[in-house]
């Protein structure tokens, strides 16, 4: 409740605030969206610069996709050819010039009207060696793109949610009067995509594919055409061409055969399929990732699926499980309906029947992380229809009385028989869970900031973290030989929203000592780091060496030194290569020293260099700190050169105009008289009624506005 009273609120207060300056400039609620050219990302220009490039982006589908292969040794390809194109080529080598690459046997049916999809698999690819690929579009080899594979003995991947690309159409922009309409959507959710996966991998570069939990895009008709700008906009980042995604069907995908055109899944299977395709697996390291398609609620196909994949893959230390449902979430749009709780109910005896570690989903546009589960117990006779629980929604969301039915189903659903005794294997100082027997369910938010949902208004029992500040977030989750550990950013300042949490499998001091290893290697090379992230690292090492020398350490001792260290390790920051400020400073200096204040044609006013002198101060602390990293040195080379231009757009354009003192006093008088008639309407004078009607009626058409959305949310 609170935070739609909150809503309720700053919809009023807004309305106030633009009557003051303009009634006309109301441009309609823009909550549970992210609007991409109001974010800092979009400063400096980047925003007009993106606008320009979509014009070319979104008129031709063919930019490539790449996918994870049936192991860390192949990589799967999949791209757009026009009907046209005979007989499309791939080649990939280690040479950049291409000149050792080797043809692959590509695959290509007909797709959309006027495309035929292409498909490619690269195999027998080595760890730790950057390679580059190269495909034809009309008959020309395209230029020469990097991909490099990374290790498999302790790797890292990104997680994200619900990109669907398109989804704030029915949004009205600031300053505009209609909705955005599908073009300018996913114009707008396309810059959002690009800026998250940017800035995932600015700050950690090396992790060896991405998995998506679902919607892709917005459109699901499985015949509309609409869907060739979306997939265009999802596949429009430059770092998608070197980094493979493991996407999952989601419902906004799952009726078209376009998501199939698109990926090129390993091991793809008719097994749960829906008109998008089935369940898909594959292996990375340690580690087996299965992907089902749950649009299609088949169950017993998804369990012969696993059982496939798990026959194939004995010896995997880790299961991962990816759906788009979240049926351990906790969104209020998704998480409780029947339809995501039937599906509970029915697919987590197979997930847990088969050991399955971790589970990975969507759907719910917000972030939540589970206890370890298991065991949960539906008790069938507080199970109420679709219908009843749409009634019901409706009035919970309106603040209106619910019946007890719905009450006593919304207790059952919380599942407090599922969590397991947390005393017994939880650490809650430092967020271990050391050889569960349940599972962890983990929902993400939005990725693109396209559309959000608020969090349920009564958090259910099995829930340990939940977050939603309608800020896009990506997750980044570390596997190794005896640790799962998951992080999750904001993407607008970098911070967590969550604790660092590790599930920890079969610990010992040999585990402990190899990490240990490796964290004094990078203390060996210390004067590259960010003193703060060398600080962490070098005492959460020195912690480890005092727990592996004590012959009493116990597993969780050890489970707990083992994750501070890991976490130290994967904090560790590069400094930030700052040839780049320097240059900016120097350059700003030297404006700075040839301005001249004054009041003439080409001179400053004096605030103006103050500002830009105190902006040049700025920079240059960033440029002394041994604690700056890349994105700092990078931000702080943005605001300064941003100063700049100020500065620049600061200079008098013209000289004083001389004027007689007759005059003077009539500009003199003439400009009090305006400041008392506006002064006047500021403070309430010349009272109106129109204006006070006005704005309560948008008020109230705001009122009905949030009300409306909540209840629509239950149509989609």
């Amino acid at each position: 409740m609170l935070k739609r009273v909150k809503r309720i609120v700053v919809l009023l207060l807004t309305t106030t605030m633009l009557f003051t300056t303009s009634i006309t400039a109301f441009a309609g609620v823009t909550d549970d969206w992210t609007e991409a050219k109001l974010t800092d990302a979009a400063k400096n220009g980047a925003w007009d610069k993106w606008v320009q490039t979509w014009e070319t982006v979104k008129k031709d589908p063919i930019e490539i996709s790449l996918t994870p292969g049936k192991n860390a040794s192949e990589l799967n390809f999949a791209w757009y050819s026009k009907v046209t194109e005979p007989n499309p080529k791939f080649k990939i080598g280690k040479k950049q010039d291409l000149s050792d690459a080797k043809e692959l046997s590509v695959n290509t049916t007909a797709a959309v009207t006027g495309y035929n999809s292409n498909k490619a698999t690269a195999v027998g690819l080595e760890e730790n060696t950057t390679y580059y690929y190269s495909y034809q579009i009309n008959g020309v080899w395209g230029q020469a793109t990097p991909y490099k594979t990374q290790s498999t003995k302790s790797f890292s991947f990104l997680y994200v949610g619900d990109p669907q690309i398109g989804s704030s159409s029915s949004n009205t922009a600031n300053g505009a009067a209609t909705a955005q309409g599908q073009d300018a959507a996913v114009r707008n959710d396309s810059f959002n995509w690009n800026n998250t996966i940017n800035s995932a991998l600015k700050t950690h570069p090396n992790v060896s594919f991405m998995l998506s939990a679902g919607d892709q895009v917005q459109t699901s008709s499985p015949t509309s055409n609409e869907q060739d700008i979306e997939y265009a906009g999802y596949l429009s980042p430059d770092a998608l061409k070197s980094l493979p995604v493991a996407t999952t069907i989601g419902n906004h995908d799952s009726k078209s055969p376009n998501y199939s055109y698109h990926f090129n899944n390993p091991n793809a299977s008719t097994l749960g399929a829906t008109g998008a395709g089935g369940d898909y697996y594959y292996s990375y390291g340690n580690t087996l990732f299965i992907t089902l398609n749950t649009n299609n609620t088949n169950v017993v196909e998804h369990d012969q699926l696993i059982k496939k994949a798990i026959s194939e893959n004995p010896n995997a230390k880790w299961r991962i499980v990816t759906i788009h449902q979240d049926i351990y979430g906790s969104g209020d749009s998704h998480s409780n309906e029947i339809s995501v709780i039937n599906l509970r109910y029915t697919l987590t005896p197979i997930l847990e029947a088969n050991k399955i570690d971790v589970v990975l989903t969507g759907h719910d546009h917000t972030y939540s992380r589970s206890l370890i589960l298991k065991g949960g117990v539906n008790d069938q006779s507080k199970m109420i229809d679709q219908n009843t629980y749409n009634a019901q929604y409706a009035n919970d969301v309106n603040g209106q009385p619910t019946t007890q039915a719905y009450k006593d189903y919304l207790n059952n659903i919380n599942d407090s028989e599922a969590i397991q005794p947390v005393t017994e294997d939880v650490t809650f100082k430092n967020g271990n869970v050391v050889d569960p027997t349940g599972i962890l369910y983990m929902t993400a938010n939005s990725a693109s900031g396209s559309k959000y949902y608020n969090l349920v208004q009564q958090k259910q029992s099995y829930i340990a973290a939940r977050w939603q500040e309608n800020i896009p977030t990506y997750s980044t989750i570390d596997i190794d030989e005896v640790s799962f550990t998951i992080n999750t950013y904001r993407t607008d300042n970098g911070e967590k929203i969550d604790n660092t949490y590790s599930i920890i499998k079969s610990i010992d001091k040999s585990s402990l000592n190899e990490l240990i290893a490796a964290g004094q290697e990078k203390v060996n090379a210390k004067d590259t780091y960010t003193t703060s992230t060398f600080n962490k690292l070098e005492k959460a090492l020195t912690a480890a060496k005092v727990v592996s020398s004590k012959p009493s350490a116990t597993s969780q001792e050890i489970a707990d030194a083992y994750t501070n260290l890991k976490e130290g390790i994967n904090g560790i920051e590069q400094k930030g290569d700052n040839s780049k400020l320097k240059t900016s400073i120097g350059d700003a200096n030297a404006l700075l020293n040839s301005a001249v204040v004054g009041t003439g044609k080409g001179q400053y006013p004096s605030e103006a260099k103050d500002k830009f002198s105190a902006a040049i101060a700025a920079a240059n602390t960033v440029l002394g700190s041994d604690d700056a990293n890349q994105s700092a040195v990078d931000a702080a080379v943005d605001t300064l050169e941003s100063s700049v231009e100020s500065f620049k757009a600061a200079v008098i354009k013209q000289d004083p105009v001389v004027t007689n003192n007759n005059q003077n006093a009539t500009n003199a008088q003439s400009s009090n008289s305006n400041n008392t008639k506006l002064e006047g309407v500021k403070t309430g004078d010349n009272f109106n009624v129109y204006p006070i009607v006005a704005v309560a009626g948008v008020a109230v058409a705001g009122l009905v506005y949030v009300n409306r959305k909540k209840l629509y949310k239950l149509a989609k």
